[in-house]
């Protein structure tokens, strides 16, 4: 395999369009191809779950009504078919539509399972393509969306923007133009494009309402991705200097960059090992205080209600972005470490249906929210850890130091916990169905057409 690393001179887009490309199944080490997999795997559950939402039954309806009986079947949705682009809009919004889906650690701003795996099983269905050349686009995908969301510095949010709709446009191109079989010229013009279709703002964070939009950005991303690749394939053209260049993607929305994560180690090293998903059905940041928390509850015998205060020390994104107490919708509930860590004390946050409308109004949970002290953890400029000191009402302290939870890098998941997590998902589905759908997707590897999967 080449080393794409040693060729500064040109645009990162042509450098990692020519890696996406001639990426193929053979050059991917068998961990690799193993994370592609449980990537697809966890976002067709994320994607079966989240399908009922109100916000994602709309979404639904705004496809259908733009046109049906395209090649693309969205799994847990029988008897409907969709064009490539809508499938691919459906799938992200309804992967990201409940806080379950995948992401990368360190945190770069990248949501692979609704912006790379799922359009990239709709683009293999509309190809025809096989599982193996799924698996390696969705690598493809991965390797490009981590490495700009990694040189991003995840600064775009400190300017109010929503960095999985910008990073997004770019998995899904480089995953669906590889399946559709563009050159490397025609991925580096669908890399241009998708510059100009990034988008997403966080103003539903400071509004404390509004938050279905956030769902959108990742359904929005895919599909974007979509337009990019099927319009470079028929000759349209975007800038290669969309990454590093004048008023590309990090001189325009970032704070501070580092260009030289677009390019380092490609060919060498692989970032989907960076590949985290999730425990619970919150925001990132809430997840190891969560995880740390009841491990105390557990082995200290004590309740929710028995807690008195918490005092939260954490990255001072997470009180700068994610520090409602009181939200007024789910998502805002979902998207607050301290309301989800109210949530977590209070009923078994193991179930992704306590974040809920109920848990919004709960007044237990409202008034432990309120007792729940964020801090900056000292000398931790970024990340997802924590420390938390507990003060328990009978006058007993407790205290945890919160770094990962299963599902990280360093703790990944066994194949009976990422099937224990998909099971659960998709216990919606006709008896049996998760199960069998699990295991088609565990061995999509040896298949030769995707489109012939019933999924």
């Amino acid at each position: 395999m080449n080393d794409f690393s040693s060729e500064p001179v040109r645009p990162a887009a042509a450098v990692l369009a020519d890696f996406a490309a001639n990426l193929a199944f053979d050059d991917l080490p068998p961990r690799v191809v193993d994370l592609a997999r449980d990537c697809l795997i966890d976002a067709v559950a994320c994607a079966i779950f989240g399908k009922d939402f109100a916000w994602s039954r709309m979404v639904l309806d705004e496809a259908l009504a733009s046109g049906s009986g395209g090649p693309c079947m969205v799994p847990g949705l029988p008897g409907h078919r969709f064009h490539l682009p809508q499938a691919a809009l459906v799938l992200g919004t309804f992967a990201h539509s409940f806080e379950l889906d995948s992401l990368r650690k360190p945190g770069a701003g990248v949501h692979p399972g609704a912006t790379v795996a799922l359009p990239a099983l709709a683009a293999a269905q509309s190809a025809g393509a096989s599982g193996r050349a799924l698996l390696a686009s969705i690598v493809a995908g991965c390797e490009v969306m981590f490495r700009i969301g990694a040189a991003t510095m995840h600064t775009p949010e400190k300017r109010g923007f929503h960095a999985p709709g910008l990073t997004g446009p770019f998995g899904s191109a480089a995953a669906c133009g590889k399946l559709l079989g563009l050159t490397s010229a025609q991925l580096a013009n669908a890399f241009g494009i998708a510059g100009s279709l990034s988008g997403g703002l966080l103003a539903f964070a400071r509004a404390g309402r509004g938050g279905m939009v956030k769902r959108l950005h990742l359904g929005r991303a895919a599909e974007s991705g979509v337009l990019a690749a099927r319009l470079a394939g028929r000759g349209y053209e975007g800038p290669d200097t969309v990454l590093e260049g004048e008023f590309g993607l990090l001189d325009t929305f970032c704070e501070a960059t580092d260009p030289d994560q677009l390019t380092r180690g490609l060919g060498e090293t692989w970032e989907i090992e960076r590949l985290c998903l999730k425990s619970y059905a919150c925001h990132v940041t809430a997840q190891a205080p969560i995880h740390a928390l009841r491990e105390r509850m557990d082995a200290d015998g004590f309740t929710g209600g028995d807690i008195a205060s918490i005092r939260l020390a954490v990255a001072p994104k997470v009180i700068s972005h994610h520090a409602q107490r009181a939200p007024r919708d789910v998502m805002g509930a979902q998207y607050s470490v301290p309301y989800a860590l109210a949530i977590a004390a209070v009923v078994d946050p193991v179930n992704p249906k306590v974040f809920s409308e109920r848990s919004l109004q709960d007044p237990k949970v409202r008034d432990l929210a309120q007792r729940i002290e964020l801090v900056e953890r000292e000398g931790v400029a970024k990340g997802w850890g924590a420390d938390l000191a507990i003060q328990l009402r009978d006058g007993r302290e407790t205290a945890a130091t919160a770094e990962t939870f299963p599902g990280c890098p360093e703790t990944p998941l066994s194949r009976s916990g990422l099937r224990a997590k998909f099971e659960a998902l998709t216990i919606g589905l006709e008896p049996g169905r998760g199960k069998h759908l699990f295991d088609i997707l565990f061995d999509i590897a040896d298949t030769r057409n995707v489109a012939e999967l019933h999924i």
